[in-house]
């Protein structure tokens, strides 16, 4: 039997202190939106065999692969995650068009390579 494994890192809601505001990706999300980019995001793309490899890769491309891994979790998401509100799914949007732009991306121009169509 094949067994499954999500792993989701402590950081994924690290606790900012009072009065201390930041723009990291996962202190923008809510906790629903986060969960959703995890499990329909990451979780479902690598069951479907559409996650991008990350290691043992030259550098500059574990860069464009880890972006595109990240928004194309975010997009599918902001898609496809049932009980999000429109602003957490445009939240979602919003960290995959940022995560894009980071590694000097467009979503028109990679849009082919992403799992986003489908769930």
């Amino acid at each position: 039997m094949l067994y499954n494994r999500l792993v989701i890192n402590t950081d994924v809601l690290p606790a900012a202190a009072p009065g201390v505001g930041t723009l990291s990706a996962n202190t923008r999300i809510s906790m629903n939106a986060t969960l959703a980019h995890e499990i329909v995001g990451h979780y479902e793309a690598s069951i479907a065999g559409r996650s991008f490899p990350l290691y043992d890769l030259p550098p500059e491309v574990i860069k464009r692969n880890y972006a595109l891994d990240e928004a194309q979790a975010s997009i599918r998401a902001a898609r496809f995650a049932p009980e999000l509100d429109s602003t957490e799914r445009y939240a979602l949007l919003r960290d995959a068009i940022v995560r894009l732009r980071n590694a000097d991306l467009r979503v028109r121009d990679v849009k082919g390579e992403l799992f986003i169509d489908q769930r």
